[in-house]
């Protein structure tokens, strides 16, 4: 293990040779794209697909999956260090390759070694991006109010439904979609929710609505509409009613990516903000006021810092085996809360230069937004941690 110092402002600890490697590769990928590119991807709301498949090809895309599948054999805190940093400067890339790796989590976990070479090998390359099919108009952190259907005929299951606030949607090539199976007497059971691999191009599905946000933009968000959906039976993925078990046991992995992204977020605009008071105050902080604006920025370096070290022990705990569900709520609820609070204290303290695009502080705020609420609202982390506590 080695000691490090200064590998992104603000972040020091002990990481691997390997686990350095990839956080270089991630620095100089992220100089790459230039600023303007990363300003385009967010005013213009374009996915790059250039941007993924070229991460892909240097073995980001399929990162903590072993060889045998295409992937790179790296570890879950490697993975993490490449969010943050994706998340500091790299927007374009960074959440389509958190999600991407998400969809190839259930299928490594409970896919047949022919799902496996179907879409494992392929998504590492970046010749097919996956998307994750769970919120629903109806049902979004509460899985047991799924509605979209799924029914057994011959040998294709018919989906029905509309899943909705999908990223990647309109570009992916494959999703991970959770479905109510409707079998005789078991309509109205929860335990009855079935995942399944929907290709792009089966036989009654569609891209619907896309969505113009506030933030998160650029990664293709919409919604995809099951009308008569034909999905073989071959890409029934795991068992009929191991719907929720697929869902969550990739979720709670998908958490930690969240927080590792929203660290980057923080620490970018804690960099923005830092850069500019010291344009400001070249000379030392010597007023009342300066030495306010000091103290506050301290207080916003400690928070990034705080959340970074709950992040990277969710992030090492995966690593050891001995993954903790509630752990990476806590990290992705604290991360990104103080993503979101950087960033609104940062445009606080430097007044309307925070709302210059270039600085990006302002981008960081809408994106951070979002960030407390996908993939299960921090409000739902906070009531499943204090489940596992009065357990």
């Amino acid at each position: 293990m080695l000691e490090t110092k200064a590998t992104s402002q603000g972040q020091t600890g002990k990481f691997t040779e390997e686990q350095l490697s990839w956080l270089k590769k991630a620095k100089d990928f992220a100089r790459r794209v230039s600023l303007s590119e990363v300003m385009a991807s967010d005013r213009e709301n374009v996915f790059r697909r250039d941007l993924f498949e070229a991460a892909c090809k240097e073995g980001m895309g399929a990162l903590p999956f072993p060889p045998t599948y295409g992937g790179s054999g790296g570890d879950y805190l490697s993975f993490a260090l490449l969010n943050e940093e994706f998340g500091r400067t790299c927007m374009p890339v960074m959440s389509s390759l958190g999600v991407h790796v998400l969809c190839q989590e259930p299928i490594y976990r409970f896919g047949t070694e022919e799902q496996k070479q179907k879409y494992l090998v392929p998504a590492a390359s970046g010749k097919y991006l996956g998307a994750f099919g769970l919120t629903e108009p109806n049902a979004g952190s509460d899985t047991a109010a799924i509605e979209t259907t799924a029914k057994l005929e011959g040998d294709h299951y018919i989906l029905n439904g509309t899943k909705t606030f999908i990223t990647s949607g309109a570009s992916a090539d494959f999703y991970i979609v959770m479905a109510k199976l409707l079998e005789p007497g078991a309509e109205s059971k929860k335990g009855n929710i079935t995942s399944f691999i929907v290709e792009r191009g089966f036989e009654g599905f569609a891209i619907g609505q896309k969505f113009d946000m506030l933030g998160m933009r650029g990664y293709s968000t919409c919604e995809i509409v099951f009308n008569d959906c034909r999905v073989p039976q071959a890409n029934l993925l795991g068992a009929h009613g191991e719907g929720r078990k697929v869902a969550l046991s990739s979720l709670a992995k998908g958490r930690i990516t969240i927080a590792a992204q929203s660290i980057g977020w923080a620490q970018g605009a804690l960099d923005a903000c830092t850069e500019t008071l010291r344009r400001y105050y070249l000379d030392g902080l010597t007023s009342a006021d300066a030495a306010g604006q000091a103290l506050a920025l301290g207080n916003l370096a400690v928070l990034t810092e705080s959340a970074r070290v709950l992040t990277y022990q969710a992030a090492r705990l995966v690593d050891a085996g001995e993954a903790s569900v509630t752990l990476a709520a806590m990290a992705k609820t604290q991360a990104t809360d103080v993503a979101m609070r950087v960033a609104t204290e940062a445009i606080s303290l430097i007044g309307i230069d925070g709302l210059k695009p270039d600085i990006l502080i302002e981008r960081i705020f809408r994106d951070a937004k979002a960030g407390q609420i996908y993939e299960g609202t921090n409000q739902i982390q906070r009531m499943l941690i204090a489940r596992d506590l009065l357990k």
